[in-house]
């Protein structure tokens, strides 16, 4: 398992990987560099600083003040062809079971 700093280390290659995904029209992969760098910051409560150099900052009415190490329009760019493509866990299709929900006799009545 990694610890200190070769995790900080791994957590670092992601942005350049998330380019080199990118370049390639990976977009699937790019995203995963960039949700694999989020979730793990934000589990192990990296300091601001370094959200901060990961993932930009914004200002009032979102602007962006400063650019992170992951490009927030190539970041954007990721996720919509994602989409497009329905290759993203986010966006499933859920299929509601029958009488279940749809005010069938099984719903929980208040």
């Amino acid at each position: 398992m990694l610890e200190g700093k070769a995790l900080m280390d791994k957590l670092y290659e992601q942005p350049d990987l998330f380019r080199v995904h990118m370049g390639n029209g990976r977009y699937s992969r790019a995203k995963a560099c960039y949700d694999t760098a989020r979730s793990v910051l934000v589990f192990l409560e990296a300091e601001e600083a370094v959200m901060l150099e990961f993932f930009g900052e914004r200002g009032e009415r979102g602007a962006i003040l400063r650019e992170g190490l992951f490009p927030e329009r190539q970041v954007q760019e990721a996720y919509l062809e994602c989409i497009r493509k329905g290759d993203t866990y986010e966006n499933k299709r859920y299929e509601p079971l029958q009488g279940k929900g749809q005010g069938g006799s099984r719903c929980i009545q208040p």
